[in-house]
């Protein structure tokens, strides 16, 4: 082979090498320092899509660990590996904001279009019986003239 195909060869297998391990080793490096940026009390979300806040972090063995706190009324305490928390929260409302959202409005449409269903299912149920009582009145002369018949 002549030299210029190694040459080639060589600068192709550097691009690749820059392409590849100088940008991931930017990437964790920029996880790291965002790992490092969460603080107790943040609240945060998880890449699984879990909101809660960071009341501790630790260091073990295989790295970095928070305990998140989860839940509004019944709180649960989860320890996550801080590689799973994708961003700080800065919208989540803390439970002294009272704020009305579409979400709460929704279950209050839903009761009425169930309470609507249900006052239908009473006229529809009323108008069932009122049907079976007329058919009753209308059998019971039916069956008295049978009987005196056949007297």
């Amino acid at each position: 082979m002549e030299w210029y195909y190694w040459v080639a060869i060589i600068g192709v297998l550097a691009i690749m090498y820059i392409f590849m391990v100088v940008r991931q080793k930017k990437q964790a490096k920029q996880s790291e320092e965002v790992m490092n940026s969460f603080q107790v009390g943040d609240n945060v979300v998880t890449h699984i899509g879990i909101y809660g806040r960071i009341k501790k972090i630790y260091n073990t063995t295989f790295g970095k660990v928070c305990v998140l706190e989860i839940g509004t009324t019944n709180k649960v305490a989860v320890e996550i590996d801080m590689r799973y928390i994708a961003a700080k929260d800065e919208k989540t409302l803390v439970a002294d904001e009272p704020e009305v959202s579409a979400v709460e409005e929704k279950p209050q449409q839903e009761t009425k279009v169930v309470e609507q269903e249900a006052a239908t299912e009473v006229e529809a149920r009323e108008e069932n019986t009122e049907a079976v009582k007329t058919k009753e009145v209308e059998e019971k002369p039916k069956k008295a003239k049978n009987t005196k018949k056949q007297k």
